[in-house]
Formats: structure tokens, C-alpha cells, sequence
């Protein structure tokens, strides 16, 4: 089994390289690309970002808050804290988050001493997570631009999805219906209907907490997805502007020029640069005496660098794609996704997008590091403090 583990997380790390030197190498990103990229960016902005995970980390709290109360676990929100922070950084290498929410489930058992209630609040939340991702998901498809098969595909899964999910909010008993039809690989999914029925039932007469728990998961998902955008301003992207693609001879002196403009080139087979200009850049550019001609390229672009809303369009679908267990955390998988959702809404991408998907992984871990601190100093007794939560609710 070792062995089987083992192979599988080489396989992820030569996955994640690969994928990441292919990307790298079309948009021409070297290391001297990063350096530079990184030394002329706004450090106020990266701080913005670590505050997007921040507030993911918060409302992630206040979503498993609000269904633990239900279920009578009285638990101090500073352990709640404690807990998510270590159960956070030993998901850092497992997908899905499948650590977080293991360390979450027993962790609260442990300290509650009520293990079916704090097993049955992650699988609730594993759910109405789900849910929420796919409401968001499913806006996005309407401004999304792809073929119509794949549309219909996407709209048809996901709205599978709303019902499931839905169906367990508003009525969970009615999900047992689907055993009852001859459905191929019956076996393997009783058990997990039967669970999340029953966890499901146990929130019959507060299903306010469910409802809040969408609620919150939905801000989890939109401060995550913000990162993108905090990053690309930190990146100095601009804001989504409408323009033209263009081609030129690119020299040292252009490129400096180009620098400081922060405008990005990508080099075409022709030997000539791509870059996409709005009006006010091919003014100053025709102006200095540049001469601007036709991109070998056929795509249509409307817009280049990166807005907020490009941001929340394009992350939930990126999301999706990254929960695909083939590489480490997603790397690799989210540049390609995310470059590949803008696309389809008309957006240029350069160098510096594909750094800011990049370096939403690197903020995120960079969080960890609490969570890392929390688990090598946290006691594990867990006595005393049970003993004064039973009398502070006995008004003692």
C-alpha cells in the first residue's frame, strides 16, 4: 500500500512539472520573467491577497460554526480557529481538502466526545459545499463562450448536481427514492445516500443553519476566487481594458519601453512579439515611433489583463478542474484552466496572468504556516477545557 502511495504522489510531482514547464514554456515565462515580475510588483496588493484567504478562512469557520450549534456541539470559536488553521495546513498536500476535513471530523469528536454528530456536520458541509460551488458554477456557464455540446454537458451535470444537493436540503428522505431504480454501481453508492441522508435528517427543524451554510459557502468560494484578482493587480494587469492585438520587432530598447509601460509580448513563430494594446498604448507607441503591425494570430480578443468579474467567472469552473486529483494541489491544472475560462470570455492572456493563478497557490500555503505552528505547540487534553464549557453553560 506504501508502495502504491508512494508511486502515485511521484506520479502527481512529475505531472505537476510537466504541466507547468508546457505553460511556462508557451507563454515564454523563464525565471528572470518571475524575478522581474515579482521585484516591480505592488506589495500592497499581495497583502490584499493574503487577506482574501484570510476572509476564506473566516467564513469557512462561520460555515462549519453554523452547523455545529444545531447538533449541540459547543465548541469556543478560538478552538474552532485552532482546528481549522491544523486541519487546513495537513489538507495543504491532499486533494480535495480530504485532510482538513478528517482533522475537523476528529478533532471535534475528541473534544466533544460525540463522534456520529461531528462526523455527520463534515458530511452536511461536504454537501451543501458542493451545492455551493455549483450555484456558482452554473451562473458562470451563461457568460462563459464555449461549444454548444459542452455547454449542454456542463449545464446538464451541474444541474444534476443543484438537484442532488437541493433534494438533501429541502427534503433528504426523498433521495432514497434512486435505490429503488437499478442503477449501475448500486453498491458503491447506498452507503454514501444512506450517510448523507441521515446527516441530512438531523438537521430537520434547522434547516436556517443549512441555508446559512450555502450562504457562507458561497462568500468562501468569492474571496477565494479574489486572490486571482488582488494577484493580477499586484502583478501590475491592468483592469480588463478593451483593445487590439498588434505584432512588433521587438529590441532591447522596445522591450524596456514596453517594461515600463507594463505592457507583456509573447513571441510568435514568425519571429515577431504579440502584444495586445488599448488605444491610449498604441497612441504613446505610434507616437515614439514604433511601428505596429497585423499579429499572426486568428483568435478573437476583446479585453486583456484581468478584472474582477473575469475573476468570479472563471473560478468556479477553475475550481472544478483543480479538484481533479492529478497533480499537487491543483498546480499546473489551475494556470491551464484558468487561462483556458478566460479565453473563452475574450481575454489575452500574457505572462503575468499565468503568474497570478501561480501565486494564488503560494498565498495559500503561505497561511499555512499558522496552522503548521498550531499543530507542533496545541495541547492535546482536552479535559479542562470541556469541564469549563459544561460550567459556563450551567451558569456556574
Amino acid at each position: 500500500m506504501n508502495i502504491k502511495k508512494a508511486a502515485i504522489n511521484v506520479i502527481k510531482v512529475v505531472v505537476t512539472v510537466g504541466i507547468l514547464y508546457l505553460i511556462f514554456k508557451k507563454f515564454q515565462i523563464g525565471m528572470s520573467d518571475i524575478t522581474t515580475a515579482l521585484k516591480t510588483s505592488n506589495p500592497l496588493w499581495w497583502v490584499a491577497s493574503l487577506g482574501t484567504q484570510a476572509a476564506a478562512i473566516f467564513f469557512s469557520i462561520m460555515r462549519w460554526r453554523v452547523l455545529l450549534t444545531p447538533q449541540q456541539l459547543n465548541v469556543p470559536g478560538g478552538h474552532l480557529t485552532k482546528t481549522y488553521l491544523v486541519g487546513r495546513f495537513l489538507g495543504t498536500f491532499t486533494p480535495t481538502g480530504v485532510g482538513l476535513e478528517a482533522y475537523k471530523a476528529y478533532d471535534i469528536a475528541r473534544f466533544t466526545k460525540k463522534a456520529t454528530e461531528s462526523v455527520s456536520v463534515v458530511v452536511v458541509e461536504k454537501f451543501l459545499t458542493i451545492l455551493a460551488l455549483s450555484l456558482m458554477v452554473f451562473c458562470s456557464l451563461f457568460a462563459i463562450s464555449m461549444p454548444k455540446l459542452w455547454l449542454v454537458a456542463f449545464f446538464g451535470l451541474f444541474g444534476f448536481l443543484l438537484l442532488i444537493t437541493s433534494t438533501l436540503v429541502v427534503k433528504p428522505n426523498l433521495l432514497l427514492l434512486i435505490l429503488k431504480f437499478p442503477l449501475p454501481a448500486k453498491g458503491k453508492i447506498e452507503g454514501v445516500i444512506n450517510n448523507a441522508v441521515e446527516a441530512f435528517n438531523r438537521y430537520r427543524a434547522n434547516k436556517g443553519a443549512l441555508f446559512a451554510s450555502v450562504f457562507f459557502g458561497i462568500l468562501v468560494y468569492a474571496s477565494l476566487f479574489s486572490t486571482f484578482y488582488t494577484n493580477g493587480q499586484a502583478l501590475n494587469l491592468p483592469n480588463g481594458p478593451e483593445g487590439r492585438l498588434a505584432a512588433v520587432q521587438l529590441t532591447d530598447e522596445l522591450r524596456t519601453e514596453l517594461d515600463t509601460m507594463h505592457i507583456e509580448t509573447i513571441d510568435q513563430e514568425d519571429g515577431l512579439s504579440q502584444l495586445f494594446l488599448t488605444a491610449d498604448e498604441e497612441s504613446k507607441l505610434t507616437a515614439a515611433g514604433v511601428q505596429l503591425l497585423p499579429a499572426a494570430s486568428e483568435e478573437d480578443y476583446r479585453r486583456k489583463g484581468l478584472s474582477f468579474v473575469d475573476t468570479m467567472t472563471a473560478g468556479p469552473m477553475t475550481q472544478i478542474v483543480t479538484m481533479v486529483p492529478l497533480s499537487i494541489a491543483g498546480v499546473g491544472l489551475r494556470e491551464t484552466a484558468f487561462a483556458g475560462f478566460l479565453r473563452t470570455l475574450g481575454v489575452w492572456i500574457g505572462p503575468k496572468t499565468i503568474l497570478a493563478a501561480t501565486m494564488w497557490y503560494f498565498v495559500s500555503i503561505s497561511l499555512n504556516i499558522v496552522g503548521a505552528i498550531i499543530f507542533l505547540t496545541r495541547k492535546t487534553d482536552y479535559q479542562a477545557s470541556r469541564e469549563e464549557i459544561d460550567r459556563v453553560l450551567k451558569g456556574e
